[in-house]
């Protein structure tokens, strides 16, 4: 049956499909999904894209000794199919990074901390090659005060007028940079405002902040430590460059934790992605369909932390 020339199913379809962000959070997850291969001991720090249909997966690695690298999956259909792809290990380390497609200039771009700069990023036209990189650029060369680390864990994300830097640095603070989209592949430059501003253990690091489908409105999610283990606060936004509201900010009702996670192999939910709808700069997500990529381990694993145990889980939003 049509309804003015369109088909019901297709309105149906629609409709379905612009959802609201939940006032509460409550989600399934898988087991353990991958292990690492021989030589590391941790998997860790997650960013996905969407790529023809399946799922690009690049992370953090460490070694059983003193060494931080990088490494991406080869490419997969299903979840169940991660712990089973080869992993790729990198030439040169991208430490807690972050892809995404930057559309205007149809170039893949990798942005991570521990390079020359305090940020940097790398370009590519085939995301798939975990060595097919570009040299590094800077992405971001200022420093903050009172942090032990320094400037961590960035991500960056775009309007229809700007590009935007986030990042943490273990510190109860979050920052801000902005630029230009025209001038984007490019260095953001010294300068960078906090906008945000707690405890330590409230705004700690993992930074994420994505484009609300359907919604006018911005998700950010930051890794908080609890007294049951790591977890994610949400907050929200109509603009990416004004002001963030806190919604789902407490340990008890967490945006994703111990709480209201549904794993049983771990009590940590840390730093990963929310499943994005499209590679691109507005890092799309679909609220009606909310999936988080996330690390996790074993809760009674100790010890240096560089060595613990990380692996990764998915969670999904229950309907």
């Amino acid at each position: 049956m049509l309804f003015k020339g369109v088909s019901l199913a297709l309105v149906a379809s629609a409709v379905a499909q612009n959802c609201p962000l939940p006032s509460s959070y409550s989600w399934t997850s898988s087991n353990s999904l991958a292990n690492p291969k021989s030589g590391w001991v941790a998997l860790k720090d997650f960013t996905h894209v969407p790529y023809n249909g399946q799922h690009l997966v690049y992370g953090t690695t460490h070694d059983s000794g003193s060494s931080w690298g990088s490494m991406n999956f080869a490419l997969f259909s299903d979840w169940s199919s991660m712990g089973t792809v080869s992993q790729n290990g990198m030439n040169g380390g991208t430490v807690a990074p972050t892809l995404f497609h930057f559309a205007p200039k149809d170039i893949w771009v990798l942005a991570y901390q521990w390079g020359p700069t305090t940020f940097s990023y790398k370009t590519s036209k085939d995301p798939t090659n975990a060595n097919g990189w570009s040299s590094a650029q800077p992405l971001f060369s200022g420093t903050i005060s009172g942090s032990s680390t320094g400037a961590i864990d960035q991500t960056v994300i775009g309007d229809d007028q700007n590009m935007y830097l986030f990042f943490a640095g273990d510190n109860g603070k979050i920052y801000r940079a902005s630029m230009p989209k025209g001038n984007f592949p490019g260095n953001f430059g010294t300068a960078s405002t906090v906008i945000l501003s707690d405890s330590t253990n409230n705004l700690f690091e993992a930074v994420q902040v994505y484009t609300v489908t359907g919604q006018n409105q911005y998700l950010m999610i930051v890794e908080a430590i609890g007294s049951q283990g790591r977890y994610f606060r949400s907050f929200t936004a109509t603009s990416l460059g004004g002001s963030w509201t806190p919604q789902a900010t407490s340990e008890n009702a967490p945006f994703a934790g111990k709480a209201n996670s549904g794993a049983s192999w771990t009590n940590d939910i840390s730093h990963g992605d929310l499943i994005r709808s499209s590679a691109d700069e507005t890092f799309p997500i679909d609220p009606c369909n909310l999936q988080l990529l996330y690390q996790g381990k074993a809760p009674n694993s100790g010890g240096d932390y560089d060595k613990l145990p990380y692996r990764p889980g998915l969670l999904t939003l229950r309907k």
